[in-house]
């Protein structure tokens, strides 16, 4: 496709099966066998049942895979470790190649099962995101259903003048 380095294929570590010491091993060993031009687009993310940011950084140590960071999932499933805190050491799994590191943000759908990816962005929260997250460079990917609306809304918040959306689509 003549995409440059940093496009990349977020994935998941995958399952566990009664012992996550040989989930990792099994991933290791199944990463390693990738051709070089395949691991090289490769990045994994903590998930919020199996695999945290912590058990990701150990595959990393083996592996050199980067690590993207989802927000939510980090919620869900942590090591008592606050998720800013977190940013530097997988911020140095990605080489200046594989482009600016790639964050997950989304919250909780409320009234759903606990994960469910909330169908509109919470203003509130994502603002407390950026400010716990400040000054860290990376992208973020929403992980939100209504993609385009919170991606606007998600904008105006973060350049701190809330005219850029008002939250109605019929007004500028």
């Amino acid at each position: 496709m003549g995409l440059d380095s940093s496009a990349k294929v977020q994935i998941h570590v995958g399952g566990i099966y009664g012992d996550k010491s040989a989930g990792i091993d099994r991933f290791v060993m199944q990463y390693d066998r990738l051709d070089p031009s395949i691991r090289s687009r490769l990045v994994i993310e903590n998930d919020e049942r199996l695999y945290s940011i912590g058990d990701c950084l150990a595959i990393h140590e083996e592996t050199g895979i980067p690590i993207i960071m989802d927000s939510f999932h980090h919620s869900l499933l942590n090591n008592g470790e606050r998720f800013a805190d977190l940013l530097k050491p997988v911020r140095q799994t990605w080489k200046v190649a594989d482009g600016i590191p790639m964050v997950d943000y989304s919250s909780q759908e409320p009234e759903k099962r606990a994960g469910a990816h909330a169908e509109h962005i919470v203003a509130d929260d994502f603002r407390q995101f950026l400010a716990a997250t400040r000054p860290a460079d990376f992208d973020i990917m929403l992980e939100i259903k209504d993609k385009e609306r919170s991606g606007l809304e998600a904008l105006g918040i973060a350049k701190g003048d809330p005219r850029l959306f008002t939250g109605d689509p019929d007004q500028p």
